[in-house]
């Protein structure tokens, strides 16, 4: 039976991380992520690297063949043998000067071919790559995708004995944590707005993209390539050139549907966003009660928050956290108030994709204003009528 992935956010997998690099040979096992292309495995990976101050090496498994791993042979003609000389690519004999070891990273590892894959064994277990040892404190770190779940091609390759050796993670990001990475690294404040305003859109589990990797791409685009620094400077000019080059860039890079709802939000920014509905935004409230938001802007942020809902429900596991009772609550407050026949679809929708039937007299407990609740109550109670 092959050993199923634990998922972990970004900041558990960090900290994975860190103590199996301070823990070194004393452990007696290898790192595997397994993820979704652009969730920001490898990134993580090195920044751990670089704040432990250890030399980071990236091997691509998927482009290696077993003699590769070996080294190339030449002949030792005085004591008539072969030799092998050491692959540049794999770590030195010897941990660099300045450093306090090295994170081998073994990128695509289940993409590389199956004789590649069995040398793995010799490199986790004895820390030898054919026949050259590795330092001392060398931490093993593997990485790849999910084959179907991701649309990517794997190697079929099922060794319960290779997965005894490795503790394998399925990395998922957390908004929250992307947004505090992406504060730090400086990623575009435009960016930074809309998914903070639509977390929902950092990436698309099922379709792929858009992914945090297509967002820093796009940040990189908008700074670097067409030189405009802020929010203000990319909306003038996605206004003065209808149909321009960057769309394109962008559309490339997160997929048409992301890329339209982010152009759009910073040219004509919608009346309603999925953040005011699971803060419970007062103002975004009034407005739908005033009649004050197009339809195509309710629909689009009450089926964000509805994936944040859903996401928050996986994450807990079991019954809804506080934060998440008042999440839901705030849902259903926008949904209690919304037209008719889109009250009906998405508390349909809740109910089915959701499972979270039960949670709901919980969620609305917790509005404090007595008036509202009492609304809400008999508008879901027709609803469950319907």
């Amino acid at each position: 039976m092959i050993k199923e992935p634990v998922e972990v956010s970004i900041s558990q997998l960090e900290d994975i991380l860190d103590k199996y690099l301070d823990a070194g040979s004393k452990v007696n096992y290898a790192i595997k992520i397994v993820g979704h292309p652009g969730t920001g495995k490898s990134a993580i990976v090195r920044q751990v690297a670089a704040a432990k101050n250890f030399q980071f090496i990236d091997t691509r498994l998927a482009f290696k063949e077993n003699i590769d791993l070996g080294g190339y042979p030449v002949p030792d003609h005085s004591d008539r043998q072969m030799l092998y000389y050491r692959p540049k690519f794999i770590p030195p004999e010897t941990i660099p000067e300045g450093h306090n070891g090295i994170l081998w990273f073994l990128d695509e590892s289940n993409r590389a071919h199956p004789t590649v894959i069995q040398t793995l064994f010799q490199i986790i277990t004895d820390k030898v790559c054919g026949e050259h040892k590795l330092p001392e404190n060398t931490g093993i770190v593997l990485s790849g995708n999910l084959g179907e779940a991701d649309h990517t091609t794997i190697t079929e390759f099922d060794d319960s004995a290779l997965d005894a050796r490795l503790a394998i993670f399925h990395l998922k990001p957390d908004v929250g944590e992307w947004l505090g990475w992406a504060v730090a690294e400086d990623i575009h404040p435009a960016v930074i707005s809309y998914i903070s305003l639509f977390p929902e859109k950092l990436w698309d589990e099922k379709n792929v993209y858009p992914n945090p990797r297509g967002w820093h791409q796009v940040s990189n685009a908008i700074k670097h390539a067409y030189g405009l620094r802020d929010g203000n400077a990319l909306a003038l000019y996605l206004k003065g050139h209808d149909g321009n080059s960057l769309e394109k860039v962008i559309t490339s890079l997160t997929g048409k549907i992301a890329a339209r709802d982010f152009i759009l939000q910073h040219t004509t920014p919608r009346a309603l966003t999925s953040d005011d509905i699971v803060s419970g935004s007062c103002q975004g409230l009034a407005r739908l009660r005033n009649n004050k938001v197009p339809s195509e802007d309710l629909l689009w942020a009450l089926a964000g928050a509805l994936s944040v809902i859903r996401e928050a429900k996986e994450a807990a596991n079991g019954p809804l956290p506080d934060q998440g009772l008042e999440k839901l609550a705030n849902f259903l407050t926008f949904v209690g108030c919304s037209r008719s026949d889109i009250s009906v679809s998405f508390f349909y929708f809740l109910i089915k994709e959701c499972g979270i039937f039960t949670e709901i007299p919980k969620a609305l407990k917790t509005i404090n204003d007595d008036a509202l609740s009492l609304e809400l109550k008999e508008r879901l109670a027709r609803l469950l009528e319907t």
